[in-house]
């Protein structure tokens, strides 16, 4: 068991602590003070207590004394960083734990047998506390044990005892009172009753009837009002949960239509672009056309004035052949006798060639 951690709490001072087996150790000197136990304490001592109660080794005929010795040395050898506990300090702790834990037991058993619709365990816990809390005029601040004590068998059948022995100090209180008081009581008994005649309730007991009562009219009558309570503090709840089932049913609907108009946005977001883009598609298809005919067009002139260029140059060529053939070289001087008579016989020869 890993050693609890946490703060102490304030200081209190506890008996003269008994070590090493000494009988004459605690008999003088000053008392030790040591803190308060912690929540951490309580749960230690609680799992300690489970631990040696539920061992089948030591819990057969162990008598209180050796029960007792085997929480304090487990306790005290997982105590971690807090002070080491004497037997008579962990046993009025537990006293008061289990007191505790008990009657907030059965304030827990009433809020369960209400078995109150749409309440979660923790709502039922807080209900059993705020129970605790106005009856006994103080806070429960033991949950931290009762969440491990509450499941366990163990304590089921301390807590069965508990509410037997309860009963049984009631029943014996009242009789006692009565003796007490002169009804029924062992002084009366050897005494010579007369017939038809009883001695009248003694002032303490009327006392104690009186008290016990007040005490059951308040009980009945603060269970009646908590019952009043949680009747409207459940319908509160119902609702609250048809306000919220109808809250949800519209957001729903909310949800729903913004689902379709987000998506018929969409859908028509979606349209518009592609339209968009069938029309620049249209566009870029019309001008890479109208570009191929402009270039089309270019190559179809510049062909033209090409072919216009060496049709003008043919006939140049042609008309200066026709010169230098007509041109009578017996009147030239014999310079250019010479290279006129060069190019007519290169002209005469270009055409005296068979086509190719």
């Amino acid at each position: 068991m890993p050693p609890p951690a946490g703060p102490p709490m304030q200081q209190v001072s506890e008996g003269p602590r008994v070590r090493g087996g000494d009988p004459d150790a605690g008999k003088s000197g000053p008392k030790v003070k040591l803190p308060n136990f912690n929540p951490e304490e309580d749960v230690n001592l609680t799992k300690w207590w489970l631990n040696i109660s539920t061992d089948p080794v030591v819990n057969t005929g162990q008598r209180k004394e050796g029960f007792w010795l085997r929480i304090m040395k487990g306790y005290n050898s997982s105590r971690g960083v807090y002070p080491e506990r004497s037997q008579k300090s962990l046993t009025t702790r537990w006293d008061y734990i289990k007191e505790c834990c008990t009657k907030f037991s059965e304030f827990y058993s009433s809020v369960l047998r209400l078995n109150p619709s749409g309440m979660s365990d923790a709502d039922k816990a807080m209900e059993a506390m705020a129970r605790y809390a106005a009856v006994l005029q103080k806070p429960f601040t033991q949950m931290h044990s009762w969440k491990l004590l509450k499941d366990e068998p163990k304590w089921e059948a301390c807590i069965g005892a508990h509410s037997k022995v309860h009963v049984l100090n009631d029943d014996s209180s009242d009789a006692a009172a009565g003796g007490a008081n002169g009804v029924g009581g062992p002084a009366e008994s050897d005494a010579p009753a007369s017939s038809g005649s009883k001695r009248p309730i003694g002032r303490d007991a009327t006392k104690a009837a009186s008290k016990k009562a007040a005490t059951s009219s308040s009980s009945s009558e603060y269970i009646s009002q908590m019952n009043d309570i949680w009747g409207n503090k459940l319908s509160l709840i119902k609702e609250s949960h048809a306000e919220m089932a109808s809250h949800h049913a519209t957001m729903a609907v909310l949800q729903e239509k913004k689902i379709t108009t987000d998506r018929e946005l969409q859908e028509k977001k979606m349209s518009t672009e592609r339209e968009l883009e069938e029309r620049r598609l249209a566009l870029e298809e019309s001008r890479l056309a109208m570009e191929a005919s402009r270039l089309e067009m270019e190559k179809s002139d510049r062909e033209s004035r090409m072919e216009m260029k060496r049709s003008r140059a043919a006939k140049e060529e042609r008309a200066e052949e026709e010169r230098i053939l007509s041109i009578d070289l017996d009147r030239c001087s014999p310079a250019l006798r010479l290279f006129y008579k060069r190019q007519q016989e290169q002209i005469l020869a270009k055409y005296s060639l068979p086509p190719p």
